[in-house]
């Protein structure tokens, strides 16, 4: 993995929150982890479980029903 330092400004009740809402400590991993949480989000954005997922409903519902 490759990494850059940089400066950047910070909002300071954000960063709190996000460190919470992630279960993160420290600024470098909170912003990390809310870089990959948000690039996650992007993939799954138009993500459709009928859709996108081999099975029946049935089948789609009995595996989500394991974790």
């Amino acid at each position: 993995m490759h990494m850059t330092r940089t400066t950047v400004d910070v909002d300071e009740h954000a960063l709190d929150a996000a460190r919470r809402e992630l279960g993160t400590n420290g600024l470098s991993e909170t912003v990390n982890a809310a870089l990959r949480e948000a690039a996650r989000h992007r993939a799954l954005r138009g993500f459709d479980v009928m859709r996108d997922i081999d099975g029946t409903p049935e089948e789609v519902a009995v595996g989500r029903e394991r974790f």
